[in-house]
């Protein structure tokens, strides 16, 4: 075992792009890019020893996704449904909460974050039919730095300019409820869900979602400003992402370094490791997932 990085998959979206950094999804399959077991896809390394790779704790599908999000336009008003309803009607996938930490704040530095106060579903739907949906979404002001964690049921739209890391369920369902009127490359307008997203949003949802936890992963932000040691845990994996500055993580076989927006897994039997900086300080957002 040693730190693995993987190949991004770049999504070029209407809106902007993003680069999946650590996904192990069959049409979005995250290949190894380093050491021996470099061009290996995810899925395959895991299935070589999974307690090793994925830990003694951890069942069932891989339970992350880990991508940076770069929005030149407003996305679509959405929402992700919880595990409950993504069972019945998903198609396989889970459910779907999400974090962001925010890299590069929006141009006017606000988010579109939940509904505002006393807006029920019988107002929501007449808003979609008099195209006035805007008017009840709430905007949330936030800086770089900030985290922001968007669990199932919250209305949501990523706005122009900002760039995100996003930690997520490994999960791709997402139903649009309203667009801004936008078309799509075919020139039709883009498909809404209206009524799935209707049907889930959490409409007694407060908006102080800044410092609300996650039941589904943990997170927790690294400032190492000099060599840093420690273990992996041989209960669940767990991913680094670097945010600022650049770092090393160092084994007694393996060398990786880890630019900023990039990520790397470190497998849960990988045991001692030390993390320093690349020159200056580096801040790290490290990720995992509950036991599942």
């Amino acid at each position: 075992m040693y730190p693995i990085k993987f190949k991004p998959i770049i999504k070029e979206m209407i809106w902007g792009s993003e680069s999946w950094d650590i996904t192990c999804r069959q049409n979005e399959m995250g290949i190894i890019e380093n050491g021996e077991y470099e061009g290996m896809a995810f899925v395959d390394f895991i299935a070589k020893d999974r307690n090793a790779v994925l830990g003694t704790k951890a069942g069932g599908n891989f339970p992350l996704l880990v991508k940076t999000i770069d929005a030149r336009d407003v996305l679509s008003v959405q929402v992700h449904p919880n595990d409950e309803y993504a069972r019945i009607n998903g198609k396989g996938d889970t459910g779907k909460s999400e974090l962001w930490y925010i890299l590069t704040p929006p141009t006017d530095g606000q988010l579109i974050v939940g509904l505002r106060d006393g807006v029920t579903r019988d107002i929501l739907a007449k808003a979609y039919e008099d195209k006035t949906i805007e008017q009840y979404l709430n905007c949330m002001t936030v800086k770089k730095g900030d985290i922001i964690n968007i669990p199932a049921g919250l209305i949501h739209a990523l706005t122009p300019g900002i760039r995100v890391i996003e930690i997520q369920q490994n999960s791709d369902i997402t139903y649009r409820l309203y667009d801004f009127g936008r078309v799509g490359t075919d020139g039709k307008p883009r498909e809404l869900h209206v009524n799935d997203a209707l049907a889930v949003v959490d409409y007694t949802a407060k908006n102080d979602v800044n410092v609300s936890p996650s039941e589904h992963f943990t997170v927790e932000k690294l400032n190492v400003s000099e060599l840093f040691r420690t273990s992996s845990n041989e209960q669940m994996f767990s991913v680094y992402t670097c945010l600022d500055g650049e770092a090393v993580f160092q084994t007694t076989s393996h060398t990786v370094e880890l630019k900023e927006t990039k990520s790397v897994f470190i497998p849960a039997g990988l045991g001692d490791y030390v993390i320093y900086p690349q020159g200056e300080d580096v801040t790290l957002l490290k990720s995992e997932p509950m036991a599942c």
